[in-house]
């Protein structure tokens, strides 16, 4: 496993304890379906963020955001 690989699932692992998937499905279906319907990719983005952060309210909003970068992007995006 690559350093960077390491680091994001620490980070995801830190959030969703040992359950890799506990929201993965609702933060990826928000996102997939906004883009389905045609809205633009930043407002998917904040909706698929704005579930994760349902689940995860505790979560520090970087933290947050790359998770969710990682889930819905198949990896973060600069």
């Amino acid at each position: 496993m690559s350093k960077e690989s390491l680091k994001k699932a620490t980070a995801s692992a830190s959030i969703c304890g040992d359950d890799l998937s506990c929201c993965r499905p609702a933060v990826r279906r928000a996102y997939s379906e906004l883009r389905q319907c045609g809205q633009p990719e930043r407002y998917a983005f904040e909706a698929a963020l704005a579930v994760f952060r349902y689940y995860h309210p505790a979560a520090m909003p970087r933290q947050a955001e790359l998770v969710v970068a990682e889930w819905v992007f198949d990896g973060v995006r600069h």
